[in-house]
């Protein structure tokens, strides 16, 4: 599958997106797309329970998308991606912990989410460290060290990651609302919620971000003040002005296809609602 490679990541075309190694597996487009975002969770968790930054999960879970466009979720575990791309996010932002850790954060949810769902009753032990000169860890370690050796070589060593955010606050600084604290949070929940989407191997972190300003904007309660320049209709019916996104290379359709991308992730995984 051919790749196109950025200074900040590398990007797929939506014939490629709809061509993945796990849709030819016979994985369908709904579970794939529910799948991934149940890894991109449990990176987010690791990350809370890690004691890491929320870059680091952002990380993390850019990685997991990148390497799911490359392999299929038919011959890796996503729980396991999920814990290989803490690990090595938690370095690349450097943040690094140990192996151990890892590990022990992503089998304690995996127990706790088994008895959550009615398959198993946890003992009291089972939710202690695991012991590293036991066979179960050891095994989890083997298994983590080999599904990173796989995801760097499809990443073919290209690990940096560019992440929405920074532009996010950029944007509404330069329209004179980086002081509206509302908004700003807004827009940085639709960042932090993207990353559960494959947009960030479908487009630019920049490009992600307009179209976070943009739902922030519109489910915003209040009318801004002032508000970002969009086109309208004139007497005579014709449109004049420039909507703000075309300003950063944004088109209305790219606009629409991400933000009905991340629309589309409430509607599929609703929080709190079912995995």
């Amino acid at each position: 599958m051919g790749l196109t490679v950025h200074h900040d990541n590398f990007y797929f075309s939506d014939a490629q997106i709809a061509d993945s190694p796990s849709r030819r597996d016979g994985v369908s487009e709904t579970t794939e797309f529910r799948l991934k975002a149940y890894g991109c969770e449990l990176v987010q968790e690791a990350a809370i329970l890690l004691r890491v930054n929320q870059a680091v999960a952002c990380t993390g879970q850019t990685l997991l998308h990148r390497f799911y466009a490359k392999r299929s979720l038919t011959k890796f575990d996503v729980e396991r991606v999920a814990a290989t791309c803490a690990f090595l996010a938690c370095k690349l932002e450097e943040q690094p912990r140990k192996v151990r850790d890892v590990i022990n954060v992503f089998h304690r949810g995996s127990v706790r989410r088994r008895a959550d769902a009615g398959k198993s009753n946890p003992r009291l032990f089972d939710l202690e460290p695991l012991n590293p000169l036991g066979e179960t860890y050891d095994a989890l370690k083997r298994d983590l060290i080999r599904t990173e050796r796989h995801a760097l070589r499809e990443f073919g060593f290209c690990v940096q990651v560019e992440h929405p955010h920074k532009f996010v606050l950029n944007y509404l600084r330069m329209f004179e609302h980086g002081d509206d604290s509302n908004l700003v949070k807004r827009a940085w929940a639709y960042a932090n919620d993207s990353m559960r989407t494959n947009l960030c191997v479908r487009f630019r972190a920049d490009e992600i971000a307009a179209a976070c300003v943009h739902l922030a904007t519109r489910t915003s309660p209040e009318p801004l003040h002032p508000p970002l320049p969009e086109k309208e209709k004139a007497a005579n019916e014709e449109t004049v002005g420039d909507n703000w996104w075309s300003l950063f290379g944004v088109d209305d359709d790219e606009l629409n296809a991400m933000c009905e991308s991340v629309l589309a992730l409430y509607e599929m995984c609703p929080p709190g609602g079912p995995r």
